[in-house]
This record gives structure tokens, C-alpha cells and sequence, in this order.
């Protein structure tokens, strides 16, 4: 486990992207603060599956 760890999805992941507006739309609603962030560099990556990375800044 670690803390400082962020997990993305694949630009290739479209059955999962094409889901976030949705969530995004019930967060604001709710007022929770939340953004989009795309990167081409996210972090150095621990852990990839098929659809996402996660990754820690150095």
C-alpha cells in the first residue's frame, strides 16, 4: 500500500473513460470538488493491468 500512489486509466481503456463524465456530473451535483487530468507522464508506474496504471511521483 502507498499512500502516495494515483491510479489511471489507459487512454486505451474507452469502455471505463466513457463512464467518468457520468461520475464527474453525480460529484458536482453533490458539490464534491473534482477534475479531469490527463498525462502522458503520470508518475513512475508500480502496478498495470489492461485498463489502468498506478503509479508514485519520485
Amino acid at each position: 500500500m502507498n499512500p502516495g500512489a494515483a491510479a489511471w486509466f489507459k487512454a486505451s481503456a474507452h469502455v471505463f473513460i466513457e463512464r467518468v463524465d457520468g461520475y464527474l456530473t453525480i460529484l458536482e451535483a453533490l458539490e464534491v470538488p473534482c477534475e479531469t487530468v490527463r498525462s502522458a507522464n503520470p508518475g513512475r508506474i508500480i502496478y498495470e493491468d489492461e485498463f489502468q496504471v498506478v503509479v508514485v511521483r519520485d
